[in-house]
């Protein structure tokens, strides 16, 4: 993905996998998280708590899924900060939209167009599915 002078980034998640494009290069790349043990004492750990340390009062803990929107909470305020995207639009499932909203920071948000995108892939699509067609 280019990082600079693109004006829209797009990110499409699900808590547990996430992938993120620009209105320029049309190409979804993944997001990695990695998973950390907080109580262990490698440097790669050390180095993650820094990251988000500088950033938080409170530490990502043992939940994958609230690690994982930590992570890309972090990777879409450092594009901000960096002038990386001018404007941002998120996609994600209704129980992941509400808590990855809650991740971002304030940078992140003055960027997001619009409200975060509601993802009916799951149970809730066949509810959707049944509602009577609409013709003109």
């Amino acid at each position: 993905m280019s990082a600079h002078g693109t004006r829209i980034w797009v990110v499409i998640t699900d808590g547990v996998s996430t992938r993120i494009c620009s209105s320029q290069d049309g190409i979804a790349t993944p997001i990695t998280a990695p998973y950390f043990h907080w109580d262990s004492g490698e440097r790669d750990v050390m180095a993650y708590r820094a990251w988000f340390k500088a950033e938080r009062q409170t530490w990502p803990g043992q939940n994958p899924r609230r690690q994982h929107l930590l992570h890309i909470g972090q990777v879409l305020l450092e594009g901000a900060r960096a002038h990386a995207y001018e404007g941002l639009l998120i996609i994600a499932g209704a129980p992941i939209a509400a808590q990855l909203e809650n991740e971002l920071a304030p940078e992140t948000r003055a960027l997001l167009i619009g409200k975060i995108i509601q993802d009916y892939s799951g149970p809730e699509l066949e509810v959707l599915r049944k509602q009577p067609e609409i013709r003109h």
